[in-house]
């Protein structure tokens, strides 16, 4: 939701920053897939429209900041979300002093037990999806497009081991400190934060997520 071009394009979808009742907006299309038979396409776009709205409303249920929803327009498989005016982690955790940093990973950890807690898989956790927002001591998720429902150590496991490698592989420099921060945020609020190490010490052993990376 930040840094947004007029035509940002993802795996599944475009995204376009417009005006909503004179609320700053992002229209979030799904696109239809030619390859896909019209009838089914239409189907699979409607479904995962409503999927992510269902996790963006119970993640904030949950606490999490997320983008609110203004409007489901099903014919069109369109989300129309608030635009968060913040910067991406990615480029914000980087110029952070040490002790700011240390707080936001910490949170960020937190917030993530908080989306485990209620069985939200994100899917796609990476500090491009994850929004420092202007002018408050707050983060910010976005994009479930690839997340689900689980109750299942395993998924909850991937989830935060795939993320693991994420800050691996962006943010090396400061790795280190980061992480810590993130497992002790993670453990205070996730259903199985105290063998969430060894559960993703299990998943590194077999190997079969590092081509995701």
């Amino acid at each position: 939701m930040v840094n947004l071009t007029a035509d940002f394009r993802g795996a599944e979808s475009k995204l376009f920053k417009k005006v909503w009742f004179n609320l700053p907006a992002v229209f979030k299309v799904r696109i239809p897939k030619a390859y896909r038979i019209k009838e089914l396409d239409d189907y699979f776009r409607k479904q995962r429209t409503i999927h992510e709205a269902r996790l963006l409303i119970k993640a904030k249920a949950a606490g999490v900041r997320v983008p609110i929803i203004y409007e489901i327009d099903l014919q069109n498989a369109t989300l129309i979300l608030e635009f968060i005016n913040g910067e991406i982690l990615k480029t914000a955790l980087p110029k952070m002093a040490m002790k700011e940093r240390k707080r936001t990973c910490h949170q960020l950890g937190e917030d993530i037990g908080r989306l485990h807690a209620k069985g939200i898989i994100h899917g796609d956790l990476t500090t491009s999806n994850i929004i420092k927002i202007d002018t408050k001591k707050q983060i910010g998720f976005i994009d479930f497009g690839l997340g689900f429902f689980s109750d299942k150590e395993e998924d909850f496991g991937v989830d935060f081991y795939l993320f693991k490698k994420a800050m691996e592989n962006t943010h090396a420099e400061f790795f280190a400190e980061a992480w810590p921060e993130i497992v002790d945020g993670y453990k205070k609020t996730a259903p199985f934060g105290k063998t969430i190490e060894k559960k993703m010490k299990e998943i590194a052993s077999r190997g079969r997520y590092s081509e995701r990376i």
